[in-house]
């Protein structure tokens, strides 16, 4: 009797574990979106005063390019590095004070949260000999968005610009990438 007490437990545990496990590992569109319009709606148009400010900042199309789908787990850990990178370079630089500050915490938020659900993304292995180069480009991609910030001294118009990148590349993501393809906003 407690044999068999002890096997349904087992079987129960075995089960509770299976069914709490996530079932897929994947990005999520609407979060991504979330993010994108949170971000665009903080802060407005980009400012008149600040377009002689503006620095050219090389995005790395390459990153999120694939060629076939063999590829694609290079693109989601690129964009799962992508959003880690947001998240640090907002963590180490002070808020911008001229933005909506509900709208700032909650795209800081929905930021989070992707990288919380899918941090899996990152043990993923199939296929993903090429990224690699897709991190390389996007380490020197945000080290410059980091510098122009700092070089103008977390200003008005250095956040625009940030602002801006980052609105550029969630925009790039959502629908150049070969992850969104498939699904309507």
């Amino acid at each position: 009797m407690d044999l068999l007490r002890v096997a349904l437990l087992c079987t129960f545990f075995c089960f509770a574990q299976v069914w709490s496990s996530p079932i897929n590992c994947v990005l999520s569109k609407d979060l991504m979106k979330g993010s994108y319009t949170l971000l665009e709606t903080a802060g407005g148009l980009f400012p008149m005063q600040c377009l002689e400010e503006k620095v050219v900042i090389p995005f790395p199309q390459n990153a999120f390019k694939s060629e076939n789908t063999d590829q694609v787990t290079g693109v989601e850990k690129a964009v799962y590095q992508t959003l880690e990178n947001i998240d640090a370079l907002f963590e180490n630089s002070s808020d911008p004070h001229q933005w909506d500050e509900e709208k700032w915490n909650d795209f800081r938020g929905l930021v989070y949260r992707q990288i919380v659900k899918s941090k899996c993304i990152m043990n993923k292995s199939e296929a993903a000999q090429d990224f690699p180069s897709r991190e390389a480009s996007l380490k020197v991609y945000f080290e410059t968005i980091s510098s122009t910030l700092k070089e103008k001294d977390f200003s008005y118009c250095a956040w625009e610009i940030v602002r801006n990148e980052i609105l550029h590349t969630l925009k790039f993501i959502l629908d150049d990438t070969m992850l969104f393809k498939s699904s309507e906003f």
